[in-house]
């Protein structure tokens, strides 16, 4: 089996290693964070929660493909909510 390793694990990092495991590839995935996600993250300060990266999917079709190149459904795992701020 051949073998890939991803640097980063934002959103592209990930979408990379999953597309590799689904052609056959040994895939390893590092980033420098103790979580994956890249920027879209959460922190808390001073008792406030703030994102740190992207809150708003444009494209959720592309989180779809990744999940049926396993064989699942992405409404299985997440749940995509609309927003309607104004």
């Amino acid at each position: 089996m051949s073998r890939a390793l991803v640097v980063g694990g934002g959103f592209g990092g990930i979408a990379s290693a999953l597309r590799l495991s689904a052609k056959g590839y040994d895939v390893q995935l590092i980033d420098r964070c103790a979580r994956l996600g890249g920027r879209a993250q959460a922190f808390e300060r001073d008792g406030f929660r703030f994102d740190a990266g992207p809150t708003v999917i444009t494209a959720p079709f592309l989180f779809d493909e990744l999940f049926e190149l396993h064989g699942r459904r992405r409404q299985d795992y997440v749940e995509f909510r609309p927003l309607d701020p104004w």
